[in-house]
């Protein structure tokens, strides 16, 4: 085998909870993530030296300024016999709290494990991933996870039912992420979560019931288009609305296909990127 064509998922925060800042600068948090099923795709094929990454979405850096670049060199490091070519096509908008750039970095990591036949360790993996990023041990195996630390420790939830969504992004160019977590503050009353003894309950229900996002207010702050989609959201029928990660891009629950479809058309005109999604488990 020569060559692989891997589907790269985003994913949304259900629930993401700040509890502390470390002395490195990361924050530590609580969050649920979750994988829907808008996909990037990753081309991964053998070449005869080096790295390459291409992408078509002229937002987003080629070479090695993309994160599987990072990711690939990492898997590859004290080698020199391998050489790769990465193509992805981009569907996941980027900058937009949907770990597309995360998922990409993970799927590097095991498309190539898996193309070379390097048999690398799954702790190992993870260890690699986290050096990419956060978020992105979490896209090793895809699907519903509590994330706790900086985000590096998993656990695996069970999907008991499939959920819908509508993902609404107002297409505007935001702060980085590392700017929108030196933002908040702790300690003021409007930023303070629910008890983590509400992450109990994962049903579609339960979820609704749950949904929050510690950054969500600071963000609002400086782009209170926010707020106006959760409103539009909810008054299209959402059962619940929430901004996923540091933004921008929000999310409403649906109860169906149909009414994620229906929502998605009544909010296509005035927002320049709609998408419906559903819940996606890929685990492995």
């Amino acid at each position: 085998m020569d060559k692989l064509t891997l589907s790269s998922p985003a994913k949304i925060n259900l629930y993401l909870k700040i509890t502390a800042k470390r002395a490195d600068g990361y924050h530590e948090l609580r969050t649920l993530f979750q994988a829907v099923d808008i996909f990037d795709e990753l081309t991964i094929e053998k070449a005869v030296s080096g790295i390459e990454v291409l992408c078509d979405d002229p937002a987003v850096p080629g070479g090695v300024k993309n994160i599987a670049y990072k990711a690939a060199s990492l898997l590859f490091a004290g080698r020199t016999d391998f050489g790769v070519r990465i193509t992805i096509k981009k569907r996941i908008l980027s900058l937009a709290g949907l770990g597309g750039g995360s998922g990409n970095a993970a799927f590097t990591l095991t498309g190539i494990d898996r193309l070379f036949n390097l048999k690398t360790p799954r702790q190992e993996l993870s260890r690699l991933a986290l050096l990419c990023g956060a978020d992105v041990p979490f896209f090793l195996n895809p699907g519903r996870a509590l994330a706790e630390g900086i985000g590096e420790r998993l656990t695996i939830l069970k999907q008991p039912e499939e959920m819908y969504f509508v993902l609404v992004n107002p297409g505007i160019k935001k702060p980085s992420t590392k700017a929108i977590y030196g933002n908040f503050k702790f300690g003021l009353k409007k930023y303070s979560g629910l008890g983590d003894n509400t992450l109990s309950d994962f049903s579609s229900s339960g979820i609704c019931r749950m949904l929050y996002n510690d950054l969500e207010p600071v963000v609002a702050e400086l782009y209170p288009v926010i707020l106006q989609i959760k409103a539009d959201l909810l008054a299209a029928g959402a059962k619940g609305a929430l901004m996923s990660g540091s933004g921008l891009t929000v999310f409403g629950t649906a109860r169906s296909v149909n009414q994620a479809q229906e929502i998605a058309s009544r909010l296509s005109g005035k927002y320049p990127w709609v998408k419906t999604a559903t819940s996606f488990d890929g685990q492995v």
